[in-house]
């Protein structure tokens, strides 16, 4: 009755954790009882069956794993991912960087701002872009007036630079009320076509003009014609005598080693604190326990027989803590998952009395930084998975921030530029990204012949189980043709279902 198509100790061991008819259940982004979600809990779990499942819209938490039923739930869960090689560092992100160098470097912490200047700097609140607009006209003429003596006429200073592209463009601007020629436009680079908007949104304000001070035109062509752009790795590194030490530490997790046993207190200590003051919790709530539980134990095996040992980078794959210590104490911790395909981002927590250096940002940096490193040994782990990116909860789409990413279309499973996904979210909640119609799940499973049970000690297939107990095999039907469905048919067939 048994059937041993491979060693069932080589295979992932998951058991059904979801009804045929998904009940609503509480949203952590709307608060609604309109949740939907599919699960598995999974006592050993293989990395590649692991990133095959995330590639197909699930995520884990501890040894939960889970997948939003995309058209039925409150709050669609998209799986989004960056291209860590091709990252793109934007402005804000590099003052993170530059402020948490001057941290270390020469102990400087940023000037606090009165409440005025705060709500200017604060990027997530909608209405505070409003203000900064007001104010930035005064702020211009506050820098003429203090910076330089002597006003910079745009005409003259145009005289005397070389012919380029971004020349002729401002050129046009100045002599023309008409946009630009197509052929021009589509001869700018990028950086190019950023300082073009820039140099729009000047004259729509109307202060390109003969009176304008453009030197902080100029100081972004000189940036733009620069070709030597510092890279992300260059910029994340501090002086060699530094006046604070900062170091971060890549420790296994799971199994845990002697080092990470060593620091779990001291890491959970850490969490605590995140967790009352960032999100309110109480103590009970960030228990010990709670801790492990959520953030440390881990289903995720460190070994697969099915990856030969060349693709094996030299940490190896599994669960990680990603520590940050300043001055040899734990000020900062990234949970992440190390995949064949890339770094999977879980949670992070710091010490809330240094929120002044924005260490989710850096984090985040530190963790592309991470997956551009392995990338070098491993060129297939290039990818920095983010979670799930909600549309619907504006508190969420900080994510699409770090470019270039891609969103899961959730139903051809195929990967999608963010800016083209956003236009489609922005009008449904729910959406499909492919936009060819005939486009179909090229890893669809529908026959749940293949799929490999366990009862008792004995691996069997559906057939064997209908001979078995035919009463038992219809009161489970449903739930495995919905996770053939969901796992797709390489990963749901190589996979134990364990009926115990």
């Amino acid at each position: 009755m048994s059937t041993h198509r491979h060693d069932a100790s080589s295979s992932s061991h998951v058991q059904i954790a979801f009804e045929p008819n998904s009940t609503p259940h509480n949203c952590g982004y709307c608060k609604t009882d309109g949740s939907c979600t599919a699960g598995i809990v999974s006592s050993k779990m293989l990395v590649d069956d692991y990133q095959s499942l995330m590639d197909r819209g699930w995520r884990k938490c501890g040894t939960y794993y889970y997948k939003s039923l995309m058209d039925k739930t409150c709050c669609p869960l998209y799986t989004i991912r960056c291209d860590a090689n091709n990252f793109e560092l934007s402005h804000s992100q590099r003052k993170v960087v530059q402020t948490m160098n001057r941290f270390i470097n020469e102990n400087t912490k940023p000037n606090k701002p009165n409440n005025t200047s705060s709500q200017l700097e604060n990027p997530t609140h909608p209405t505070k872009h409003k203000k900064q607009e007001i104010n930035s006209t005064s702020t211009e003429s506050k820098f003429s007036t203090n910076k330089l003596d002597n006003k910079i006429n745009v005409n003259e200073w145009i005289k005397t630079q070389p012919s380029t592209k971004a020349i002729e463009l401002i050129h046009h601007m100045l002599t023309n009320d008409t946009p630009p020629s197509d052929e021009l436009l589509k001869r700018l680079g990028s950086r190019q076509k950023r300082w073009y908007k820039k140099l729009l949104k000047i004259k729509e304000q109307k202060k390109l003009s003969m009176e304008t001070d453009i030197h902080l035109l100029i100081k972004r062509f000189d940036r733009m014609k620069s070709k030597n752009i510092s890279s992300l790795e260059q910029l994340l590194q501090f002086n060699e005598k530094p006046k604070n030490n900062f170091e971060c530490r890549l420790i296994r997790s799971y199994p845990p080693t002697e080092e990470f046993k060593y620091t779990l207190k001291e890491s959970h200590s850490v969490y605590e604190r995140y967790q009352m003051a960032v999100h309110g919790d109480s103590q009970s709530e960030c228990s010990f326990s709670q801790f492990k539980r959520f953030l440390c134990i881990s289903s995720l095996e460190k070994e697969c027989s099915r990856i030969p040992p060349s693709k094996f980078p030299a940490c190896g794959y599994g669960s990680f803590h990603l520590q940050y210590y300043l001055n040899k104490k734990i000020i900062a911790c990234s949970v992440i998952d190390i995949l064949p395909g890339g770094v999977s981002s879980v949670y992070f927590y710091y010490e809330p009395e240094l929120d002044f250096l924005k260490l989710g940002v850096y984090s985040a940096l530190k963790e592309i930084e991470l997956t551009r490193q392995l990338a070098r040994e491993i060129p297939d782990i290039k990818y920095y998975y983010l979670g799930f990116y909600v549309h619907t909860c504006i508190k969420m789409r900080y994510k699409g921030q770090y470019k270039p990413s891609f969103l899961l279309c959730p139903e051809t499973y195929t990967w999608h530029r963010i800016e083209k996904c956003v236009q489609l979210l922005n009008s449904h909640k729910y959406a499909r990204f492919e936009s060819d119609p005939t486009k179909v799940d090229e890893d669809d499973e529908n026959n749940i012949e293949q799929l490999q049970m366990r009862i008792g000690r004995q691996i069997m297939t559906p057939l064997n189980l209908q001979a078995y107990n035919e009463k038992y095999f219809f009161l489970v039907l449903d739930c495995l043709k919905i996770f053939a469905k969901f796992a797709g048919r390489i990963c749901s067939n190589r996979i134990i279902i364990d009926l115990n």
